[in-house]
């Protein structure tokens, strides 16, 4: 499967609208957080979460920890919206990388590609190393980060969540 990661653009919007109708109807949390569209979604607008999404590439101002960080969206060949990735600009608490896969398609190796290529990205944006966080409970991201050779380091809470930190170093990446 040819698959990439991109920066959401204009040329995203019915795309995103439709991924968006259909994950919102799972009732489960979307992640990463900066894939959610907020606000009802009748007045939703796609043009201010786009801006939104740009700010938030200086300021972070959409996060609660304010750290810039880039949203890419995972498309195949037909530029369908297969998941997205948050790239913090900085290390924090809970990590650098924030990945998600939209529910129809997950089980099927893209949040293992995916995260590969979001582990590239950050060594193109000269990262030496890379913090994932997940939460203890979530096996799937866990296997997906061992599979990409992630280390562990700790295990730690984040309030009353049991997390995991997991280490790469960029210099081992192929």
């Amino acid at each position: 499967m040819n698959i990439s990661l991109v920066i959401p653009n204009a040329s995203h919007e019915a795309e995103y609208r439709r991924v968006m109708d259909k994950w919102e109807a799972y009732n489960e949390k979307i992640q990463p957080p900066s894939m959610r569209r907020y606000g009802d979604r009748d007045k939703f607008s796609f043009a201010k979460w786009l801006a939104d999404c740009e700010d938030d590439r200086t300021t972070g101002s959409m996060l609660t920890h304010n750290i810039p960080c880039t949203l890419h969206f995972l498309v195949n060949s037909d530029n369908e919206i297969l998941g997205g990735v948050d790239i913090n600009h900085a290390n924090t608490f809970r990590g650098h990388v924030h990945v998600g896969i939209v529910p129809w398609h997950r089980s099927k190796g893209l949040g293992t590609a995916m995260l590969g290529l979001a582990l590239k990205r950050c060594k193109e944006m000269g990262y030496e190393n890379i913090q994932l966080a997940p939460r203890k409970d979530n096996h799937g991201a866990i296997q997906i980060i061992k599979r990409n050779g992630g280390r562990f380091i700790e295990e730690f809470l984040d309030g009353d969540i049991a997390c995991l930190r997991y280490e790469f170093q960029t210099t081992q990446l192929k």
